[in-house]
């Protein structure tokens, strides 16, 4: 993962690079800083630009690891636009806007787990920590998502573990 991305071009240099360095991740997320519950997230996937995936096939034949991150942020500029995914395109209708908020306030790319969607539960919990540090548990919930990355609601009690 990356963190305190505030320009267009290191947030594209930075996922190239995590990109080259992760070959097998294939869903890489993204998070506007100041966002909540999935209001700031976007995510891409790196098989639907094909030359893209044409470079991950075939990176073991670079042998100058920066020339393979160079051609996959060239890939990067031109198709990253048109295939990612963003979770509240109510607050930012496209890549654009979407790019601008996160620069601006700042952002972190991650990498999705390689599991299907559907295996992934997402136990929480609820606590309370005092101003002298004394910590309290609340409960325990299960999530669960309307669409991907975007949180609908929540089962009490916890039971996915």
């Amino acid at each position: 993962s990356a963190y305190d991305i505030y320009s267009a071009d290191e947030f594209t240099f930075t996922l190239a690079k995590l990109i080259c360095q992760n070959l097998a991740v294939n869903t890489w997320v993204f998070k506007i800083d100041d966002e909540i519950m999935g209001r700031g997230c976007a995510y891409f996937m790196t098989d639907s630009i094909k030359s893209v995936l044409d470079l991950k096939k075939r990176a073991s034949q670079f042998a100058d690891f920066d020339v393979l991150v160079s051609k996959v942020e060239e890939c990067l500029k031109n198709g990253l636009a048109k295939k990612v995914k963003i979770v509240m395109p109510s607050l930012f209708p496209d890549w654009s806007d979407y790019l601008q908020e996160f620069c601006r306030v700042g952002g972190v790319i991650e990498s999705a787990p390689t599991c299907p969607s559907n295996s992934i539960a997402s136990p929480s919990v609820a606590m309370l920590i005092e101003p002298d540090g004394q910590i309290e548990v609340i409960g325990s919930y299960d999530k669960f998502q309307a669409r991907e990355f975007l949180n609908a609601g929540c089962f009490f009690p916890q039971t996915s573990l």
